[in-house]
């Protein structure tokens, strides 16, 4: 397995464990974040990319959905088979493998990737979108569907702030009768993750939606009965 847009993780041929190929690039990538700087977000993002997931048991069906020029542009997909369980504050050691999976399998390189999880609206500040982020080497964000720590505080009209230990950390955004908790991840600051919120905010729901749906059906595909 190797990612297009970073260098080639190691074979897993001599691990004893059985760990999904995608698991051991990912880990392997995270030794190397703890000296990656920051990138710049491009002021122009022509090309945002949302990742989800779907599950049965252990197996996974993670979907990258890109757009660009907000058009659906490509879509990736990456099936496996998970190792970890789903603890809360470490959602990333489950899903992040297969997210970072399925976005490396695109052609193009995104701009911004979303991820249906949290970034610094998280108990240490760094949730999956965070790390996923850092890991590929992209702008990211996190658009969670309930909130994980702090609490919401009025701002205006649709944009409410969340605050965590005494800092901002994100927003609440209610639209069309949804509601979803946005947070910065990977080179992106408040200001920048407003802009995105205003400009792309319907556009990044839509590619997480995208990626929903696919993963959803891929997943009935692979645990349907074959005839």
């Amino acid at each position: 397995m190797s990612y297009p847009f970073m260098g080639k993780p190691p074979s897993c041929q001599s691990m004893k464990a059985e760990i999904d190929p995608a698991e051991v690039a990912f880990f392997t990538e995270l030794q190397r974040i703890l000296s990656r700087g920051r990138i710049l977000l491009p002021g122009n993002l022509s090309r945002i990319c949302a990742v989800d997931a779907a599950y049965s048991g252990d197996l996974v069906v993670a979907v990258a959905s890109l757009f660009e020029d907000g058009t659906p542009a490509e879509t990736s997909t990456y099936i496996g088979r998970c190792t970890f369980p789903y603890v809360s504050g470490l959602f990333f050691l489950r899903e992040g493998p297969f997210a970072v999976e399925a976005i490396s399998g695109l052609k193009s390189k995104p701009q911004l990737v979303c991820f249906d999880a949290h970034g610094e609206a998280h108990p240490r500040l760094a949730g999956m979108a965070t790390i996923c982020g850092m890991v590929l080497g992209m702008p990211s964000v996190g658009i969670a569907k309930s909130l994980l720590v702090g609490k919401v505080v009025q701002a205006r009209e649709g944009l409410d702030e969340i605050t965590h230990g005494g800092r901002r950390a994100g927003f609440r955004v209610r639209t069309d009768g949804m509601t979803r908790y946005w947070s910065p991840g990977y080179s992106v600051d408040l200001s920048q993750l407003e802009s995105v919120i205003c400009t792309h905010g319907s556009l990044c729901l839509r590619a997480m939606a995208d990626s929903d749906r696919v993963a959803r059906e891929e997943l009935r595909a692979a645990t349907s009965p074959q005839p």
